[in-house]
C-alpha cells in the first residue's frame, strides 16, 4: 500500500456507512461487516485489520492517517481497501 495511491481521488469512493454497508456486506459475503466496521472504528490500529467473506473476498479496513502516519483528506476514518485494482471506500 502507497499513500500516494490513497491521495488520487480517481482511486476512492466516498459512502455513507448507513447506505453502503448492508449492500457492500451482501456482495462480499461479509455478514458482519457492520458489526466489524464498528469494533474497528471504536479501537483502530495501524495496521488495520482484515475481515474474510464467504465468497473468497477479504477487505481490509484502515484508518489512513494512522496507517501512513501522515494526513490526506478524510483519512481520519475507517476505509474498506480491496486492493489497487479495485476502489477504496471511505466510509463517513
Amino acid at each position: 500500500m502507497n499513500v500516494n495511491w490513497f491521495k488520487n481521488q480517481d482511486n476512492i469512493v466516498y459512502a455513507n456507512t448507513q447506505e453502503f454497508v448492508d449492500n457492500f456486506s451482501k456482495e462480499t459475503g461479509i455478514s458482519n461487516l457492520a458489526e466489524k466496521i464498528e469494533e474497528f472504528k471504536k479501537s483502530p490500529t495501524a495496521d488495520g485489520v482484515t475481515v474474510i467473506g464467504r465468497k473468497r473476498t477479504s477487505v481490509k479496513l484502515l484508518v489512513p492517517n494512522l496507517t501512513f502516519n501522515e494526513k490526506i483528506e478524510m483519512g481520519e476514518n475507517v476505509w474498506i481497501y480491496m486492493g489497487e485494482n479495485y476502489e477504496s471506500y471511505c466510509l463517513y
